[in-house]
């Protein structure tokens, strides 16, 4: 099956607000007569639909992260950006806000030792790098921004939390794979305009890191 394709970031956006439709309409509905409640598997999987679409759309179609107009996101009043180095620190500040808000659940709901170091690391990482860019923020364009978690993190993360056990485990790896692979095409669309050498210096590391990541994680969740 090939996979869905959004003519704008609009599209994939409200493709992710009709799985979250979805998912209410899954979690309102009533018990089978034996008592037994299948709300739940169609909730995740409306809500993997959404995210799954949107993690897969190309970045030439400007559907994923690195197409959105975050000024004009609920809660956001930045303003357009100076530059292609200020707005690529806007959204991967956002971007990290997302895989930091997951794993700081993961670092308690993990039932692995093995997965909670995972979710601990990632955690210290990102929120470091996310503080870094948030620092070249009010440094550079005089900016002071308040990272904010975009839809499909907050619906990975929301999915995530329906599993447990050693499901859970498998399932964080997955999603950590996802929003990596997310980053790198983010970093693939800015590199060629971006200016200042610490960004770029900045976005090569994280793509270096993030790549072996995948490889690691990879290897994890096919273990488990």
């Amino acid at each position: 099956m090939s996979p869905l394709r959004f003519s704008t970031p609009r599209g994939a956006l409200q493709f992710v607000a009709i799985a979250a439709g979805l998912l209410g309409a899954a979690c309102a509905r009533p018990k089978t007569a034996d008592g037994s409640d299948t709300s739940a598997s169609s909730a995740v999987a409306a809500t993997d639909t959404a995210v799954g679409a949107v993690a897969a759309a190309p970045a030439a179609a400007d559907t994923n992260m690195g197409g959105m107009d975050h000024s004009k996101m609920a809660g956001m009043d930045r303003g357009p950006a100076k530059d292609a180095d200020q707005e690529f620190l806007r959204m991967m500040s956002d971007h990290h806000q997302g895989l930091v808000t997951m794993m700081d659940e993961a670092m308690n709901r993990a039932s692995s030792a093995e997965a909670k170091a995972d979710a601990h690391e990632l955690h210290t990482k990102q929120s470091e790098e996310r503080d870094r860019m948030v620092g070249m923020l009010k440094t550079s364009y005089g900016e002071t921004i308040e990272p904010m978690v975009m839809p499909s993190n907050k619906a990975m993360n929301d999915s995530l939390q329906q599993k447990s056990g050693t499901e859970y485990d498998r399932d964080m790896y997955r999603r950590i794979i996802m929003h990596h692979r997310e980053a790198l095409q983010m970093i693939d669309r800015f590199m060629p305009r971006l200016q200042n050498a610490a960004v770029r210096s900045m976005a090569e590391k994280m793509r270096a890191d993030q790549e072996r990541e995948i490889a690691e994680f990879e290897r994890k969740q096919q273990a488990r």
